[in-house]
């Protein structure tokens, strides 16, 4: 069997679904299950991991997990779980792309000695274990990994497969010993942009924006765009951008459907923060620019010229789009 591991209270539904869905997609091919292990799931969500694929889930609850989102716990409540019976001597185990993915992954991998294989390309089963492929240098290489016994990765497909819409569902409430959830305190960063979690369309800005100005309007386009702000970690160290709006390898790894990138160069380690499935629309006035080989649209130009045209356009056309439905 093959494991899906998750939270269901991530910043977007999607990124639990995925999970499931890549758990089918490394499973059909051997005609092996599909076992969805879901911490604090409903019914409903209980549903929408069957159509994911999932051949059996697993609603897993404890009454000592903290409000927030904790890593710590989850992966404490998971080896519990992975004890069981029906869940104990797993070859592979998925959880969901991202930061909170990751820190379950490697607390869990410690607790249960097992393979930490991190983002992969794709995965399949070997007799003894699996061989992965994994991203390297901002997609530039891809390195080929065998493991054998229990492995956690994490891997996203293009596209969820709907599978049954019948299948076993069992309810595990646990008592573990969770470690205590670190105390939070909240504070307004004065951003008013969109969270970057989840977002369908991120605008990012990098060295060459020169400045807050620059920024500025390109927190206004994505705005218009229904989208989030991001910066490149030089703009970053400049002050320009929130450390938490950091994409790249030392930052945020986001999974857009569109990732609007100006005046970035594309260095290896800021596409690490890039979902491969992603199309990246580049404008920067180098034309050179490495960013150009990963874009599906590249514009050569300033971008002082650049996004004040195009949020006039946008503008009008949602102001035109607005009278329409009025």
């Amino acid at each position: 069997m093959i494991l899906a591991l998750t939270p269901v209270n991530l910043g977007d539904a999607t990124d639990w679904r995925n999970c499931v869905a890549a758990a089918r997609a490394v499973a059909e091919p051997h005609g092996a299950s599909v076992g969805a292990v879901l911490v604090g799931g409903t019914a409903e969500d209980a549903q929408a991991a069957l159509m994911a694929g999932a051949d059996k889930i697993w609603l897993l609850s404890d009454a000592a997990l903290a409000e927030q989102i904790d890593p710590a716990q989850f992966a404490a409540l998971f080896a519990d779980a992975l004890a069981l019976p029906d869940l104990s001597g797993f070859r592979l185990a998925l959880l969901p792309v991202g930061g909170v993915g990751d820190a379950i992954a490697a607390s869990l991998a410690a607790k249960l000695n097992a393979a930490l294989l991190g983002f992969c390309i794709s995965v399949r089963l070997t007799e003894t274990g699996v061989t992965a492929e994994r991203p390297a240098y901002g997609g530039r290489a891809c390195l080929q990994v065998t493991a054998n016994g229990p492995c956690l990765a994490s891997m996203r497909v293009a596209e969820t497969e709907k599978g049954a819409e019948t299948g076993t569902v069992e309810t595990l409430i646990l008592n573990t010993d969770l470690p205590p959830a670190p105390p939070i305190s909240r504070r307004d960063s004065g951003v008013q942009n969109a969270s970057l979690d989840g977002a369908k369309i991120v605008v990012s800005g990098g060295r060459g924006i020169g400045g807050p100005e620059g920024f500025a309007q390109l927190a206004d386009l994505a705005a218009v765009l229904g989208g989030a702000l991001a910066g490149s970690l030089p703009s970053v160290d400049a002050g320009w951008v929130p450390v938490a709006r950091q994409v790249g390898q030392s930052g945020k790894f986001v999974t857009p459907h569109v990732y609007v990138a100006v005046g970035i160069s594309g260095t290896p380690q800021h596409m690490a923060g890039i979902s491969l499935h992603t199309r990246i629309v580049a404008i920067n006035k180098e034309q050179d620019a490495d960013i150009f080989r990963f874009a599906e649209i590249g514009l050569v130009g300033e971008w002082q010229q650049v996004i004040p045209a195009l949020l006039e356009k946008l503008t009008e056309k949602n102001e035109c789009m607005r009278k329409a439905g009025s």
